[in-house]
């Protein structure tokens, strides 16, 4: 196994190493938040177990630098895409996307070795949002499509 470092500085960000299942590395990070509210996490997380790679580094490096913007960007394509039928939301979560504040706060967001991320808001008044929150799919910088966690798979 490849030597693992226990910590990462990414884009002046600090990342910490955490204990994961054995074939996963996983790092890290709290941003400072933009209001009073819980700080946003990033994480990296690779498997097999080694170091991010150089693309996983600058998209690291761009989540980062755009973090409130992305998630404001995510908030308003969940808006978008959970008033379609098929998501099957009640007229009051209905109601509550259409107010002025999304009813999902507490954004993170987790970058996978293959170059794919996705912003997850742990906090959501959402039925669909139970118990794992839910999440945006991007790719690059582009919101793809919404991540259903309400039935993950298990570890």
């Amino acid at each position: 196994m490849t030597d693992i470092p226990l910590q990462l500085d990414i884009a002046g960000t600090a990342f910490t190493l955490i204990d994961a299942p054995e074939p996963i590395a996983c790092w890290t990070a709290s941003l400072e938040a933009a209001d009073a509210g819980p700080s946003p996490t990033v994480n990296i997380i690779v498997e097999p177990a080694a170091l991010p790679g150089p693309e996983i580094l600058q998209l690291t490096a761009q989540v980062i630098a755009h973090f409130d913007e992305l998630a404001d960007v995510a908030g308003a394509y969940l808006r978008d895409e959970l008033s379609a039928p098929g998501f099957g939301l009640s007229d009051d979560e209905l109601g509550a996307l259409r107010s002025g504040q999304p009813p999902f706060g507490g954004p993170e967001a987790v970058i996978w070795d293959d170059g794919g991320w996705m912003l997850r808001f742990t906090e959501s008044t959402l039925e669909l949002a139970d118990p794992y929150g839910i999440g945006v799919l991007f790719e690059g910088m582009t919101p793809s499509a919404v991540e259903d966690l309400s039935d993950p798979d298990p570890v």
